[in-house]
């Protein structure tokens, strides 16, 4: 399952988080939040990402199986994070 973050042009919502064929539109605010999770451990990081990307049960599920799919969790974890910083 593809996990991913992606810088986007439009003012309203400039980024967008992927995971599988789900895209899950970021504004402003969020990426600001989500800014402040980059100096976490991975453990405390996939925690709070779940909360602050996942607005609603099925959406919190669905970022926590992108992210058990995701393979080396401490390398998914320096990805999230640079696509992050970049935002």
């Amino acid at each position: 399952m593809n996990i991913k973050f992606e810088k986007r042009s439009g003012a309203i919502y400039p980024a967008y988080f992927h995971v599988g064929g789900y895209s899950i539109a970021l504004n402003p605010e969020t990426i600001q939040s989500l800014k402040g999770l980059t100096a976490l451990d991975t453990t405390p990081f996939y925690a709070t990402l779940v909360q602050i990307i996942g607005s609603n049960r099925y959406l919190k599920e669905m970022v926590q199986e992108g992210i058990a799919a995701g393979g080396d969790q401490n390398a998914l974890s320096r990805q999230l994070k640079k696509e992050i910083q970049s935002l």
